[in-house]
């Protein structure tokens, strides 16, 4: 009898205690689930691995314990989210309570650009000249460059402003367009629409790259802002 009062009380303490235990996470849950959900939504876009934890003190987030419906949002919107950020938190039950502010870390593995090898300044970077590399993003430099194919397409024509080591990470900073107009040049001009397409020549009055506005004067020196599209040619600016 002992033996079975003995191993009935266990099961009732263990039950207690799982239970317990279960409220006391469940309460954690909402809070820790509101910031998961904040931080996996906001991650850079070649994140490989991620995970977060709390600065602020537990003991802070006890006014949060009972609250069923917690939102959460960032102080402010993160550029490339890695590192400590803060976040707000709000109980949006009846009984609402004010915001609670909270400091988190965030760690970040993810994929960026670097170069594959030495480059002069001036230089025209080709595919060739870009690989990429894994790593904390954290530690990255402010204007560096992921390694999504939108970017790498991006920069694939573009100059070096100045001369990169291998393994260097691309920075946005660093980079510039290729001027394919210089002053004097003589320029195609297309202008089209539905069922029409006109073309004129003019002489640049400025120099520019891809995608630049710049003043062009026509034939009849009348002057028109064009957008360069390639080399040699253009189309009147919007």
């Amino acid at each position: 009898m002992p033996n079975r009062l003995w191993s009935t009380l266990s099961v009732c303490m263990l039950a207690w205690a799982t239970t317990s235990f279960a409220a006391s996470i469940s309460g954690q849950t909402l809070w820790h689930q509101a910031i998961a959900d904040l931080v996996q939504k906001h991650l850079p876009p070649t994140t490989t691995k991620h995970s977060f934890h709390l600065i602020t003190p537990d003991v802070a987030l006890q006014s949060f314990e009972n609250c069923k419906n917690v939102a959460a949002s960032f102080t402010r919107e993160p550029q490339r989210l890695a590192g400590r950020t803060m976040v707000e938190l709000r109980c949006n039950d009846a009984n609402r309570q004010n915001p609670l502010f909270v400091q988190i870390d965030v760690a970040v593995t993810g994929e960026y650009l670097v170069v594959a090898r030495d480059l002069a300044s001036n230089h025209t970077l080709s595919r060739q000249d870009i690989t990429i590399k894994q790593g904390d993003l954290s530690q990255l430099p402010r204007h560096a460059l992921l390694a999504t194919s939108a970017e790498i397409s991006r920069v694939v024509g573009q100059q070096l402003r100045r001369s990169l080591t291998r393994h260097s990470v691309l920075q946005e900073n660093l980079l510039t367009r290729p001027n394919v107009v210089n002053y004097g040049d003589e320029l195609i001009i297309e202008a089209k629409g539905s069922g029409f397409q006109i073309t004129r020549t003019g002489e640049a009055m400025d120099t520019g790259s891809i995608g630049d506005i710049i003043r062009v004067r026509l034939n009849n020196k009348q002057l028109l802002r064009v957008e360069i599209t390639a080399a040699g040619r253009a189309k009147p600016a919007q």
